[in-house]
């Protein structure tokens, strides 16, 4: 039995696209459990996780939970996160006021105050890798990690080395080994997302309203206004080859993506053609 809501759930949280207009298939329930059993909430108001064909894989009986990445789990007990395995065990007892989700090996965590505290990373025992230096952290993609450093954003390698110093008001994630970066421009100037490298370089020149991550090899990418610019779709290069016609986008998977021009709610494969 698929669990639809949880579906749904999981749909919306890919993309901007409203939950409503996503439609489940069989890949997107394959996508659901890839890494276990998926986020459900029991009878009892508590958080636990299902197992694909409805069964609970770990009963719910936490306040609250994340999904499995790289075999673990971040859940909360009372006021403290740990992370848990396939079983329900604690993997790594819970003493966070805060825990994110594994990648590459790291998890970015906080053991002090939620809001006064100080993030770092963890390993997969539940120690610290990278001391807790940062007021917030993101997980490690492409061997870098996003940290948040004096109200600026930068990043980390696994060392803990900034490699990138915080110099952005916000970031994405490394995706193609780029990164979306924003950084505010003279008075009115509406286009300040662009991208960069690895060693902080700018990938290209062209600026953007608001720019996302690489997914299979291209990005959506907002031009003029971030309030009322459309969105289109660039390549590594920069070059916009999906044209910016679009009220909402999701990013591609599959060879497809989710787009909606008014009411009409359409996919599209990697030239923009229609795929239904």
């Amino acid at each position: 039995m698929v669990y639809w809501s949880l579906l749904l759930l999981f749909l919306g949280s890919l993309s901007c696209l409203s939950p409503a207009y996503a439609q489940g298939t069989a890949e997107d329930e394959q996508r659901l459990f890839a890494q276990g059993p998926a986020p459900a909430k029991g009878d009892n108001g508590k958080w636990g996780f299902r197992s694909s064909d409805g069964s609970w894989g770990v009963e719910p009986k936490f306040v609250e939970v994340k999904p499995f990445q790289e075999e673990l789990a971040a859940a909360r007990e009372n006021t403290t996160w740990g992370y848990l395995d396939k079983t329900g065990n604690w993997k790594i007892p819970p003493r966070f006021s805060w825990a994110g989700d594994f990648s590459e090996n790291l998890a970015p965590a906080c053991e002090g105050d939620r809001l006064t505290g100080k993030f770092g990373y963890i390993d997969r025992q539940g120690r610290w890798a990278i001391e807790g230096d940062y007021i917030w952290a993101r997980p490690f993609q492409e061997g870098l990690g996003a940290v948040k450093d004096g109200g600026k954003w930068g990043f980390v390698n696994p060392k803990g080395k900034l490699v990138v110093e915080p110099d952005y008001d916000q970031v994405q994630s490394f995706s193609g080994k780029l990164a979306a970066v924003q950084k505010g421009g003279a008075p009115g100037d509406k286009e300040t997302w662009f991208y960069i490298k690895p060693d902080g370089e700018k990938a290209f020149e062209k600026k953007f309203a608001w720019a996302g991550s690489f997914y299979e090899g291209m990005a959506r990418v907002q031009s003029d206004d971030r309030i009322t610019g459309k969105f289109g779709y660039i390549n590594l290069k920069g070059e916009l080859v999906i044209p910016a016609i679009y009220d909402e986008a999701s990013d591609f998977r599959g060879g497809r993506a989710q787009v909606r021009v008014g009411t009409q709610t359409k996919m599209i494969d990697g030239q923009g053609k229609s795929s239904e």
